[in-house]
């Protein structure tokens, strides 16, 4: 039986690289999702009939953002071969989860959620262990997400916002610059046409590009998606917005920018 479930797992996972979604950065995964957590996976369920979804009970190591649960749904299949976005996560794996509530109430988790698992690789969905980068990366999320934690940044929007393509240019000048931290994160207010109204501090790189980037975010051009609706939001509504620092590389100098990878 345990093999028939690992041969299950990872043949899932070969059907699960087929799924495409852009990878969320870690402010919209945080912020658009209802619970964030460090949590190993203790029992998983069968499939609910005809649908892609079980249930997973679960044992909560460090609660980042909502409330204490007990079970989440992940949206795959356990026991079979599932769409391209079907995932199967085994008992006893660890990982931050990133669940929305559905319209049922269950807080789900999948393929495009932007999981991380910890201390193993989760690209081909089998046991690996992460090398030295991918490790470096994970310090790096879990460590951000202490801050979200210290900040006490609890609310949830599924307001979807776009930069309109020109900050990457303006952050072009810091290029060569050296720091001694690797993110900056700010909260941005907009009026209901998205006009920048305001632009917060949330935690900076502790050096004068602080103020600059300030500066630059004020001037921002924005789009916007919520509901079906473009490019308007209710009149106040906030953006957690981060900017990473990179460091230099070989021949590449170093660099700033809103992708967080």
């Amino acid at each position: 039986m345990k093999k028939l479930m690992q041969l299950i797992f990872l043949v899932s996972s070969f059907y699960a690289t087929a799924c495409s979604c852009d990878p969320p950065s870690i402010t919209e995964k945080y912020v658009q999702s209802d619970f964030v957590a460090n949590v190993t996976i203790v029992k998983i369920y069968p499939n609910e009939k005809n649908k892609e979804l079980y249930r997973a009970d679960i044992k909560i190591n460090k609660l980042y953002k909502g409330d204490q649960l007990k079970s989440i749904y992940v949206a795959g299949n356990n026991g079979g071969i599932g769409s391209s976005c079907s995932i199967f996560i085994p008992a006893k794996t660890k990982l931050i989860a990133y669940a929305r509530k559905n319209a049922d109430g269950k807080y789900t988790i999948g393929m495009c959620s932007g999981l991380l698992y910890i201390d193993y690789s989760g690209s081909y969905r089998k046991k690996t262990r992460k090398n030295a980068r991918q490790m470096k990366n994970q310090r790096r999320e879990l460590t951000i997400l202490e801050l979200f934690k210290k900040k006490n940044i609890q609310y949830t929007s599924k307001i979807q916002f776009r930069e309109k393509a020109v900050l990457h240019k303006k952050l072009a000048q810091f290029k060569g610059l050296s720091l001694k931290k690797s993110y900056a994160f700010f909260e941005l207010t907009f009026t209901e046409h998205l006009a920048v109204k305001d632009v917060k501090l949330i935690a900076g790189f502790d050096d004068p590009i602080d103020n600059q980037l300030i500066d630059i975010l004020k001037e921002g051009s924005w789009s916007s998606f919520s509901n079906g609706v473009k490019d308007k939001v209710p009149e106040n509504s906030t953006l957690l917005f981060g900017i990473y620092y990179y460091e230099a590389e070989n021949e590449y100098a170093s660099f700033l920018s809103r992708f967080y990878h």
